[in-house]
Formats: structure tokens, sequence, C-alpha cells
């Protein structure tokens, strides 16, 4: 077992980087959003993200043998980006796993598109299928002279992984988090995704037989060795890619840490759904399980759908806090309620849904959404919380922003965010002479956007591709979103709102957050300088 911490990239002359070093070259990777992301993340530090882009695949695709004709389709769609002469083909342990004829991918994609087709087979399975396979020196040595360069535009950044999402929405003192994966796919997590304070999450050490033989038995037996130093009374364990694939048993890997005295669950994930969908899955289970408890009707606040990740620095929730505490009532998460049924829920994001829906569904919870963003935003929070019997007592609350003047009023803003926090933007904007922003949020899945879709967010454009975003960004004139999102759709005016969904832990510092202090800072600061036009970092 090996514990994954936060780490910043340093090493820049991998494989990787070297074949980035020819600019009329495209890596093109393939696999999950857990390869894709750490990927994302080395071209963005050395300056390749036009060079680089990935095929967006599904579970389904490689279970249902059609992974490799969307690879092929992607192949295609590189090969026509202006100034592409070489393709490489980035292979994932699926890839390998499965098997498409690699040969005839390169041969025929090569004479269809006019550009030099290569597949790179890299990572644990590509050391373990005991075959020889071409360095990236080999096949940069066999390429013709390079001519020119790439001109690209970068594509939208991979979203962060169910797996990601699920171990940051997990991280509980006394919890570890185990990801049962191969080596490479902890990268995404230690160099983007995974808080420095967590330091709560393993990884297994799988060996090269288990690929063939299944990892149950390495995967127990570590699991069993963590479990038997009594530092946790609760394990997590989640599966990745190529586990999922293989339909690892849970069973004896749960027994082993359970065998001492030690809690410990399954949470199946795949790598291939994004963080909405991982802390959505997990917070439902733990939903139903906390439910399962109660006993008493209590005076306590449920907050769903929030994580450190997804929605930031949990300072944004003090004044709310405060303002609950004096009318009796505690904000709690789903493992503090003890056996007293909540009051009512306040649902932070989206990814809080479907067990905010279960549980009012079932337990007859009802649900606030309102975010207090501004006065106009603790009016409406109040007003929530009184109609579900709660009676936060007014006050005077600060930092409201001064109001837009007439200029403002004329422009067009997109918003781009969680449902609910757009919600909360548009409803501050408006209030201050803002006609009609424009929300939409990002959905890597239909999963993703059928939460979006629930979240009963009015007139919400739900945007799976860059394509389909760009119309909305081209046609506004102010954009309220994660700066992550200029690289591929172009700079705009600017009032940046960064998302954990993209920009991982660099968006949950202090103050971040929709509620939070930098957020109304630039807020005041915008609409103070709009007419110096500039991009606000």
């Amino acid at each position: 077992m090996e514990r994954v911490l936060a780490e910043e990239i340093r090493d820049f002359d991998t494989s990787l980087d070297r074949l980035w070093a020819r600019q009329d070259l495209i890596v093109l990777a393939t696999g999950t959003l857990l390869c894709l992301r750490s990927l994302y993340r080395r071209a963005q530090r050395i300056g390749a993200l036009g060079r680089f882009r990935y095929a967006v695949l599904r579970a389904e695709d490689y279970v249902l043998g059609t992974a490799e004709e969307e690879i092929r389709r992607s192949v295609r769609a590189a090969a026509a980006l202006p100034g592409a002469r070489v393709i490489v083909l980035y292979l994932s342990c699926l890839d390998i796993l499965t098997r498409p004829d690699f040969a005839d991918m390169e041969q025929r994609l090569s004479a269809e598109t006019g550009c030099i087709v290569r597949c790179f087979f890299r990572g644990p399975l590509a050391k373990a299928d005991g075959i020889t396979h071409e360095t990236a020196e080999d096949i940069l040595a066999a390429l013709p002279p390079a001519v020119g360069a790439v001109t690209a535009r970068a594509p939208l950044p991979p979203p962060m992984s169910d797996v990601a999402g699920a171990a940051d929405f997990l991280h509980a003192d006394g919890a570890a988090t185990v990801l049962v994966t191969p080596s490479g796919c902890r990268n995404a997590l230690a160099r983007m995704d995974l808080l420095p304070a967590h330091t709560d999450v393993y990884a297994l050490i799988p060996k090269a037989e288990d690929y063939i033989f299944g990892m149950e038995d390495t995967a127990a037996e570590e699991v069993g060795a963590l479990a038997a130093k009594g530092q946790h009374r609760e394990i997590r364990v989640l599966t990745s890619p190529v586990p999922a694939f293989m339909a690892m048993a849970a069973e004896p890997v749960l027994a082993a840490a359970e065998a001492y005295d030690c809690h410990a669950e399954a949470c199946p994930m795949d790598g291939f759904r994004d963080a909405y969908a991982g802390a959505a899955g997990v917070e439902r289970a733990m939903a139903e399980e906390a439910a399962s408890m109660w006993r008493e009707q209590g005076r306590t606040v449920l907050l769903l759908g929030y994580s450190p990740l997804l929605c930031g620095d949990a300072a944004q929730l003090t004044q709310a806090c405060a303002d609950l505490a004096a009318s009796g009532y505690v904000l709690t998460g789903l493992r503090d309620t003890g056996g007293a049924q909540p009051a009512l829920i306040w649902l932070l994001s989206a990814a809080g849904i479907p067990a905010a829906t279960w549980l009012h569904e079932h337990c007859g919870i009802p649900i606030v959404r309102a975010l207090p963003l501004g006065s106009v935003g603790w009016a409406a929070w109040r007003a929530e919380l009184s109609a579900c019997g709660v009676m936060p007592a007014p006050r005077a609350h600060r930092g409201e922003m001064p109001p837009v003047c007439t200029v403002t009023a004329a422009h067009r803003i997109l918003i781009v965010a969680d449902p609910i926090a757009a919600s909360a933007v548009r409803r501050l904007l408006t209030s201050h002479g803002c006609s009609s922003p424009v929300c939409a949020a990002y959905a890597w899945s239909e999963e993703t956007a059928a939460l979006y879709r629930a979240a009963g967010t009015e007139g919400l454009h739900i945007v799976c591709t860059a394509e389909e975003l760009r119309p909305l960004w081209e046609a506004a004139d102010i954009v309220i979103a994660d700066p992550a999102l200029c690289s591929a759709m172009g700079d705009k005016v600017l009032l940046p709102l960064p998302s954990g969904l993209f920009s991982g832990r660099d968006a949950a510092g202090a103050g971040s957050g929709v509620l939070g202090a930098n957020f109304a800072a630039r807020l005041e600061e915008f609409f103070g300088n709009l007419d110096s036009s500039k991009i606000l970092n």
C-alpha cells in the first residue's frame, strides 16, 4: 500500500515530454478521465495544450467493442487540425487489455488522413504484457524531419474524475480511502485533485500477475495490512477503470479490513464519470445509511452537495452557520446527524441532488436551494428557510457590491458554473440591473446532465462539448467562469469563478467558492473597473 500525497510536476523529461518537443506532432490520449486529466495537466505545464487531444470514451465503449471506432474518429479529427503531420495514440491500460487492431489503425488511418499515425504503449500493462513495444525515442527516430507546427486552440479541460470527487467527498478524520488502480491513475489525484491536507488516501500496488488472475488477493492482503495498523476506524475502497473492467469482487477485500474491526465499504467507480457523478453516488448511499438510524426529529440543517473541491472553502459557510445557530439550529453533514432526522436540507450543489431527492421522498425532509449571495441572496435564503419552519433572525450583511452602472446593464453576461451557484449569481446580477444573464453548466456525461436538469435552474444551457459552449461564449460580452476554460474558448472580459471540476485544488484555497471572500472581492473590483476591459485573474 502506498500513500498518495499532493505533489507538483517537476520532471519534464518523460517520454510524453519528448514526444511533445516535436511541434508538428499531436498526442491523442485514450482512456478514462483519470488518464486524460493527468495528461492535460502535463501539457498545460509545458505549453503543449494545442498539441494535445483526447478521445471521449465511455465504459460501454469498451464493453460493447465500440471504443476502437471512437478512437479512429478522434484520430481523423486530430489530423484535421492545422499543422498536424504526426498523430501519436497514447494508449490506455484498457486499450492494451481489450486489444483493438493497433497495426490496422496505424496503417489505415495514416493512409486516410495523410498524417503519420503511431501507437505508443505505456503504463504498467504495457510492461506486463510481455511484448516489446516502440519507445518514444524509437517513434521519433523513424519520423521524417518536422515541418511547421500545429496551430490549434486547446481542448476543453477534462473534468475531475468520479474517483477524485468521491475521494474528496469521503475525507474524514479516522477514515482512509484506498484506490485500487494501476500506478498511473494516481497521478491526476496527486498532481491536481488531492488537497495537501488530505493525507488519508492510499493506493494499491498491483503485481503483474494481478492483471491476469485478478486483483482480489493483492487488494485483500494490502487492505488488511492497512487495517491491522489500527489507525483507521473506516476504510472506503474505490475501484478505478482496470479493476472495474475486470469485475473485481469487493467482498474479500472488505472482509480483510473487517477482520481487524475496521468498518469497510466499497464505492464502485470506473474512472469514466466525472466528480459530480462520483460525489453524488457516495452521498446518496450515505444518506440511505444515515436515514436508517434516525429515531427522532432534530434541530439540524443537513448540508448536501458540499465538498472542498467542488464547492470551495468551508469558511464561506461561516455566516450562514451563525445565522442558523442564532435560531437554534446546527448546520451538519451526513456523518454528524446522530440519531436525529434533520429539519431540512440545504443543497449547495447539484452533486447533492440524488441524496436530497431520496431523503425528501422517503423522509419528507424539505429542501432549500437558495444561496446567500449578496443581500438579495440572503433574503431568498431566509425566505426558503422560513417556508420550511426555520426562522433565522434578519440582520444586516456586509460586502454588497455597488449598484451596476447603466452601461453594464446593456452587456450580455454568461455564467458557467454549477446550476445552483449560477442561479445565485444570476439573481444577484439581475437585482443590480443586469438584464437576462445566461446560465450554462458543463456536463461530461448524460448522468451529470441529468443532475443539472434536476437542479431546476430556469433557462439553463447544459453543454457537453466546446462546440456547444462556443456560441454562448462568443455571444457574451462578459463571462463569469473558471479561467481554465479560456485556453479552449478564447479570452473574454472575465470575472473568475474557479471550480475544482476544472482547476482541481487550485480552485479550493482560502476564500474560494461562490460565497467566498475571493468572489465577493472580484464582484466589487469587476463592476468598479468594467471600462478597463481587463481579464481579471
